[in-house]
């Protein structure tokens, strides 16, 4: 009985190939979604924290964070807290801490706001309202349709900050209580949000460093600051003032505190022997920004004596408040902290590359004269020398944006590029899909070792490993944008000739 012919084998399951194409082509197409993911956010690095990131957010989640820094507040007794929100239509959205939504479109529906959202509220009860940025910077007007006496706070990804408004003939003003000596003026949502961010960055005390001017000081800065043995605290680190900018890389990452009278870009200082001396402030922002330092530049009405010196009483000088201050975890409340009794600093932002300039002046908010000002600025500059401590009447710092700052922190190699890093890895992904034939390519380059050249087992096993790693690190990246589309090309070709020859 002759036995059938055998069936002819599959060559190499077609079906096992074809699953195996298809599967590089996903993973290949998911590979190009991460890398255009991930080379999009190298112009916002930021991260999800950053202003940049902020104004990327839909209006659908704005109301979501208002609600967010409802729940975190806690509300005073005989009070009425509430998320809301301007429509464009004119309209008011209003959410309570449960999640439940009324919306407003007349001035009855309005009054009836509290009694909806809140049935246990008494009568009259006062609205506290949580308010969206597009609420503060989009629809403005709106706000004149908001109940009188509505307490309103301007939320940012920071935190929400009580909102006073002031009227000045026909235009409106409207500032954020950042703390109780700091505002700052609601003009635009990105300043806002960099403002914001920058006064609720965390300091580590071991990073603040106070340094003293002084003319034939030391040339450089050390690494770490100056411990005090009596304080275990970091004490003054003097510095000569025309060597400071060559010496702020050696504080790469710190905050660099100096005081003096700014005047049309010159810091004028009094050091402890010798006439008044100035130093050029653009030459230390500059030079700030290349170190990636911190500088914080405290400004006093007239030329100070330095921290640690001794004035004309052989009192030793002191920033008024400053160790009070360095006890403080965010900069907001060590600013706060310098901030004379009886004044208000409002605080600007403006970016300079990658470095915000951020800046404390008097605020007119109380609406304080002009000669009152002055003439407390000059005695008060008079007292504070004759007790040894030097007044702050405003800050100027240069620091490191939000965005920048995240993508240091995102960088898993320091010194190099987080947008490289990722695209590094990308190449790595990518040249799986094409290993077949890169392999053969580094097989030509560099020929696999042979047990026989080598005396011992350890030297075979090293050779293959330095010569491994130079491939998956070096070769394969280098190769990945050619080899994964050839290899690619080459076994669907082998896909779809497999039936042919079958």
């Amino acid at each position: 009985m002759q036995t059938p012919p055998a069936a002819p084998a599959e060559a190499p399951s077609s079906r096992w190939l074809n699953g195996r194409v298809l599967g590089r082509l996903l993973l290949a197409a998911g590979v190009l979604l991460l890398a255009v993911a991930m080379l999009s956010g190298r112009f916002d690095k930021s991260g999800g924290t950053g202003p940049a990131a902020a104004a990327r957010k839909t209006d659908k989640h704005a109301l979501d964070r208002a609600l967010a820094q409802l729940r975190a507040g806690t509300p005073a007794p005989g009070t009425v807290a509430l998320a809301a929100e301007a429509t464009p239509e004119g309209h008011w959205r209003f959410v309570n801490r449960a999640g439940e939504v009324f919306t407003a479109g007349t001035p009855e529906e309005m009054r009836r706001v509290a009694s909806v959202l809140d049935p246990q509220a008494k009568a009259g009860a006062r609205l506290v309202l949580y308010l969206t940025r597009s609420t503060l910077f989009a629809h403005r007007s709106a706000l004149k349709t908001l109940p009188s006496g509505a307490e309103l706070y301007a939320v940012s990804d920071s935190g929400a900050y009580r909102v006073a408004r002031r009227t000045e003939g026909t235009a409106e003003r409207i500032v954020a209580d950042i703390r109780t000596h700091l505002v700052t003026e609601l003009n635009d949502a990105r300043t806002f949000e960099e403002v914001a961010w920058q006064l609720e960055r965390p300091l580590a005390g071991a990073e603040v460093r106070l340094l003293a001017l002084e003319p034939g000081g030391p040339a450089s800065l050390s690494a770490k600051p100056q411990i005090d043995p009596a304080t275990r605290k970091a004490g003054v680190d003097s510095i000569d003032p025309e060597h400071l900018p060559a010496a702020l890389p050696a504080a790469s990452g710190q905050t660099l505190i100096i005081i003096g009278r700014n005047d049309r870009d010159l810091l004028y200082f009094q050091p402890a022997s010798g006439p008044e001396r100035s130093v050029n402030l653009k030459d230390l922002v500059r030079a700030a920004g290349a170190a990636e330092v911190n500088l914080i530049v405290l400004q006093t009405a007239s030329a100070p004596r330095q921290p640690g010196g001794r004035n004309w009483l052989w009192q030793r000088v002191e920033v008024q408040g400053l160790n009070v201050a360095l006890q403080h975890v965010k900069l907001a409340d060590f600013l706060n902290a310098l901030a004379a009794s009886n004044r208000r600093l409002a605080a600007t932002a403006l970016p300079y590359g990658e470095r915000t300039i951020l800046d404390l002046s008097p605020s007119d908010v109380a609406g304080s004269g002009a000669i009152k000002d002055q003439a407390a600025e000059l005695f008060g500059g008079m007292l504070a020398d004759v007790l040894g401590r030097v007044p702050v009447v405003g800050v100027h710092a240069t620091l490191q944006s939000a965005a920048r700052r995240q993508e240091l922190q995102s960088r898993l190699v320091p010194g190099v590029p987080a947008w490289m890093q990722a695209g590094y890895v990308i190449l790595i992904i990518v040249g799986l899909v094409g290993t077949p034939l890169s392999r053969v390519w580094w097989a030509s380059i560099w020929p696999p070792e042979r047990r026989t050249d080598y005396v011992g087992r350890g030297g075979y096993f090293a050779a293959r490993t330095v010569r491994g790693l130079a491939f998956s690190l070096i070769f394969l990246p280098l190769t990945a944008l050619i080899a994964a589309p050839l290899s690619l090309a080459r076994q669907m070709g082998d896909a779809a000739t497999a039936p042919a020859r079958a």
